[in-house]
């Protein structure tokens, strides 16, 4: 808790932890415009996607838009928001299994049946619907085949346990779909990185290296307001020039 600014949270940076405040921007990938920008106390983006791109998609006025967004946005609820909202999503899934420090096959390599919604492990054995649990993020279920591990000379390998256990979302389709997608479009992620640092790089060198000047979320809110409408001026100058931006106000 800061004690000059209660509002702020302590926000992970590539230079270390710092109070502050994680600000969030949707950008228009062919003009390079700010179309969606708001300020959060959240210390993670999980669970901010469908907030931002149904607010871009709206803001733009179109009826679809694909969003584009890097892995730590990557949540089930999020991107059946988007698709249901006309946004199509392309997030890239993180690694964030305990297994992979373990080192056993990763859930990546079990093939995954819809139509038996069953699960074949790298052995070839079937690993059905065993558990179910339901928590805030949808109904979970657990694969398991408790008869395959026992005899599997890989089980070693793959769990520490007595059997392994792979769980799936009820609603995790959605992410097969966007799993999908990604491949078809392997430049997508690059043109994010290209859009959306482009506008915070900008920020961060008028604010001298990025610190807001206020305090508290209003206010902070307000300043980043002030200044992704800077922004969106300048570049709609550059790109239009002076004479287009002045009819359009006066109109």
């Amino acid at each position: 808790m800061s004690l000059t600014d209660p509002g702020s949270r302590l926000v992970k940076t590539r230079k270390g932890a710092v109070v502050g405040y994680s600000a969030q921007i949707a950008v228009d990938s062919k003009h390079n415009l700010i179309a969606e920008q708001q300020v959060h106390t959240n210390v993670t983006d999980v669970g901010l996607l469908a907030q931002r791109a149904v607010a871009a998609r709206e803001n733009l006025a179109a009826e679809r838009i694909e969003a584009v967004a890097d892995r730590g946005y990557y949540k089930i609820g999020d991107v059946e928001a988007c698709e249901a909202a006309g946004v199509m999503p392309y997030v890239p899934k993180p690694v964030r299994s305990p297994s992979i420090r373990k080192g056993p096959y990763v859930k990546s390599e079990f093939r995954y049946d819809g139509t038996s919604d069953t699960y074949a492990c790298p052995r070839g054995h079937r690993l059905v619907p065993t558990y179910f649990h339901d928590l805030p993020g949808g109904k979970r279920i657990q694969h398991a085949n408790r008869d395959a591990c026992r005899s599997c000379p890989l089980r070693s390998r793959c769990t520490t346990d007595s059997h392994r256990r792979i769980s799936r979302y009820a609603n995790e389709i959605v992410m097969d779909r966007m799993a999908e997608r990604l491949p078809a479009r392997p430049a997508i992620l690059d043109r994010r990185r290209e859009s959306a640092e482009h506008p915070f790089g900008t920020i961060k060198h008028w604010m001298g290296h990025g610190t807001f000047l206020t305090r508290r979320l209003g206010n902070v809110h307000g300043e980043f307001s002030l200044t992704a409408l800077a922004y969106n001026m300048r570049r709609a100058i550059n790109l239009v020039g002076v004479a287009a931006p002045i009819s359009a106000a006066s109109a």
